[in-house]
């Protein structure tokens, strides 16, 4: 009876680390995708962001409103990139995500992620005062919505 009754401590007290450490097994790999989201971002990369994303993922914001199809949004993001650095050769920027908060849901498949992001642009010198306006720096709250699909997190939903 000894016995069973350490076991069945042990079971108690075991479990909630196996949960534990199953959570932060999904916060690193949450990270890693929010840092290669970021990287991508940085590196005017939008169609290696792409594929981050499920193909279906909704795309939403206060200019272009909403995109379901995420292979055209991708595309339409590069060809804007593209055409910025052909306007403004030797542009750079700085992107800071700040203050990232991680909330899962549907037993653990869902992760709901927000944060701040800060862009700093850095414009070569003899850029009229009319470019840096059009291209002027930003700072936007984003939230993202990941679905854990054969163990791997795809972002399904962005909110700008």
């Amino acid at each position: 009876m000894k016995l069973r009754n350490l076991y069945c401590f042990l079971l108690i007290i075991c479990a909630p680390l196996t949960l534990v450490a199953q959570s932060q097994v999904d916060i690193d790999a949450l990270k890693k995708v929010l840092d290669r989201y970021l990287s991508t971002q940085i590196n005017d990369q939008m169609l290696a962001q792409g594929e981050l994303m499920a193909n279906d993922r909704i795309w939403m914001d206060n200019v272009v409103g909403r995109r379901t199809d995420n292979l055209e949004n991708m595309r339409l993001q590069q060809q804007w990139v593209d055409h910025r650095k052909k306007v403004l050769p030797g542009f750079s920027q700085q992107v800071e995500d700040r203050d990232k908060l991680i909330k899962f849901y549907a037993d653990g498949k869902i992760a709901v992620v927000s944060f701040y992001r800060y862009a700093t642009f850095l414009f070569p010198s003899g850029t009229s005062e009319e470019i840096k306006k059009e291209y002027a720096a930003t700072a936007e709250w984003i939230m993202l919505v990941l679905e854990k699909r054969d163990d791997k997190w795809v972002i399904v939903a962005t909110h700008v």
